[in-house]
């Protein structure tokens, strides 16, 4: 079992609360608890935000405890009644994310003794904002989230996984099925790099100078997921059509799989560009393969030319290569907008270092 930043930080909250709680008079350590593993949030950002929610919310389930149990008393129907109105109070004030927090501390509070209601108010609301104030702190100060190491991590090994397959398949190596869960494997990955994306775009910065450089971060890390997905969109389209691509004519067949492998050759060494391991104006895979490129767009425009006369079987193939042709391109302008905002990135910030060899994943 790997024991991630985020399992270890919540065990350390768990365990600062009720030492906390033990210290402290007329606090009991359950709520604390529960509260600060509730509230561990999965960026220091999201923490700051619900932090003040939190607060809001137990305070107002204190106030509306107190007030129900006084004038109603504490019977099942009444908790259940006064739970319902405060999960609709909480909704109507835009604070549906601390709902659960909110009504622990409502029940708790109301299954206590009516003549001590006050203090038990008084000491559960205690209870909950020392668990949530101890959450907030380790998750700013103790280990926090470097979600971009992670993001790299993560689309290098789906992108070199991708390539993997699509020379394989420019070659006929490979069965049908496995291709096809491969690509379904392939579009999980990439949804989950579209997760940590918007934690990483979520990140905090508390220097204004660093804010730039987050920003730029978060247009490569963007391209580098489109690029992925325009990898993934060409791998499908050769995988759908992969009769039509080997019944071309074998010049032409030919001249397609070395435009796509010297494609997928840029695309890894522009991971090695962001590594760091070689140097930011590498990389120029477009300018010196200008006139290879063009005799290959004329020859496919030549080849699925319809004449009148063409069968309908014709007429397919000649779809099928243009779908191919249009993903092609699509796949190449999103590496050539990535080499270039890479290229930028590198000569500004050339202190990151993302070794994909060397990172660990954390949960």
């Amino acid at each position: 079992m790997k024991l991630g930043a985020r399992m270890f930080k919540t065990g350390l909250g768990v365990m600062l609360s009720i030492l906390i709680a033990d210290w402290l008079p007329f606090v009991e350590p359950v709520i604390p608890a529960f509260t600060a593993i509730i509230g561990l949030q999965q960026t220091v950002r999201g923490s700051i935000d619900t932090f003040f929610n939190r607060v809001m919310a137990a305070i107002l389930g204190g106030i509306v405890a107190v007030v129900m149990v006084n004038f109603f008393g504490n019977s099942p129907i009444i908790i259940g009644v006064t739970v319902t109105i405060f999960i609709g109070i909480l909704r109507a004030l835009n604070m549906a994310n601390v709902i659960t927090l909110a009504t622990i501390t409502l029940v708790v509070i109301m299954l206590r003794d009516q003549d001590m209601i006050i203090t038990s108010a008084i000491a559960r609301v205690v209870e909950s904002l020392l668990g949530v104030t101890v959450s907030l702190l380790v998750n700013v100060f103790v280990l926090p989230p470097k979600y971009d190491a992670i993001l790299y991590e993560e689309v290098n090994k789906t992108s070199s996984e991708i390539l993997v397959r699509l020379r394989a398949i420019l070659r006929k190596n490979g069965e049908y099925s496995t291709l096809t869960s491969d690509i379904a494997w392939a579009e999980n990955r990439i949804a989950q790099s579209h997760s940590l994306y918007a934690l990483l775009k979520d990140e905090n910065v508390w220097s204004k100078r660093k804010l730039p450089m987050l920003k730029r971060k978060l247009v490569v890390f963007r391209a580098l997921i489109v690029s992925l997905e325009q990898a993934l969109a060409l791998l499908s389209v050769l995988h759908t059509h992969t009769n039509v691509m080997f019944q071309l004519p074998e010049e032409l067949r030919i001249q397609i799989r070395e435009r796509i492998e010297t494609l997928c050759s840029a695309h890894e060494q522009i991971f090695l560009k962001f590594d760091g391991r070689i140097s930011p104006l590498e990389v120029n895979f477009f300018q010196p393969t200008q006139g290879y490129r063009q005799d290959l767009m004329d020859s496919i425009f030549e080849y699925a030319a319809i004449k009148q006369t063409a069968t309908q079987e014709e007429f397919e193939r000649s779809n099928a290569l243009m779908l191919i042709t249009g993903q092609l391109v699509s796949y190449e302008e999103s590496l050539i907008k990535l080499n270039t905002l890479i290229r930028s990135y590198r000569i500004h910030h050339d202190e990151d270092e993302y070794q994909a060899d060397s990172l660990e994943g954390i949960e």
